[in-house]
């Protein structure tokens, strides 16, 4: 099983004391350090070797888990540590994993632990072009297209139109848009409303709910699919802890 380094800055010795004793009985766990003091974790949290995930406190002195959030290295999974739930908002501001409340049980801290570590593998795992068969409008034809060749798809009714990099004329199949969804895990391909589903190979900026692609198309995210569409971006967002 691998083991992920894992450090603790807390002002508090109590919970330092508590925390020690959680990652020590979790095998995915290994404890690279615990720190009193948010400047002397500083130097390890933004530096070429960062541990895996950091447990910060947030209400310490000279600096507060916030900053030093926010200093800490991209490559590091934030987890807050708190006895205050007033932090909570601005925790998820510099892009945290999740916020435990003090004092938290180690059942609470074993599904934080298991949620940092599949988003650790999810960001280490490639996403690699797949072939997607689709049935053609002609009985017994099947077409073969490649996910990382797809554009975006729309929906038509009771059609879906396939539009790709290697053709200006789009793939007409029969098939909806949420038969075609189903099929696109393992893939770049997600659901953005009602009628698209965009590659976010090509995706080029976002701005609030306001994607612009690489080709220059625009699409809006639908409200039903806000949250998923963030949670993605989440997930695979680099820096940005401001």
């Amino acid at each position: 099983m691998r083991q992920y380094k894992a450090i603790i800055v807390d002002d508090e010795v109590h919970a330092l004391d508590t925390l020690r004793s959680y990652i020590q009985k979790t095998p995915s766990l290994r404890l690279g350090g615990s720190y009193e003091n948010p400047l002397e974790a500083l130097e390890i949290l933004s530096g070429n070797q960062p541990p895996d995930i950091a447990f910060l406190d947030i209400d310490m002195p000279e600096l507060s888990g916030l900053v030093l959030a926010k200093l800490t290295s991209s490559k590091v999974q934030v987890v807050f540590t708190s006895a205050h739930e007033q932090y909570a908002l601005d925790a998820f501001g510099v892009n945290a994993v999740d916020y435990l409340l003090k004092p938290f049980s180690f059942e609470r801290f074993l599904i934080t632990v298991q949620k940092v570590c599949k988003k650790i593998t999810k960001a280490e795992t490639p996403i690699t072009s797949m072939p997607l068969f689709f049935k053609a409008n002609v009985k017994g034809k099947i077409i073969r297209i490649m996910s990382d060749k797809i554009t975006y798809i729309e929906a038509m009714l009771n059609y879906i139109k396939i539009y790709t990099i290697i053709s200006e004329t789009p793939k007409i199949i029969y098939l909806s848009l949420k038969e075609a969804e189903s099929k696109l895990g393992g893939t770049n391909l997600i659901r953005i409303n009602r009628s698209f589903v965009i590659n976010t190979t090509f995706l080029e900026v976002v701005e609030g709910n306001r994607i612009t692609m690489s080709n220059g198309e625009r699409f809006i995210v639908g409200p039903s699919y806000k949250t998923s569409f963030h949670a993605y971006l989440n997930a695979n967002t680099i820096g940005g802890k401001q």
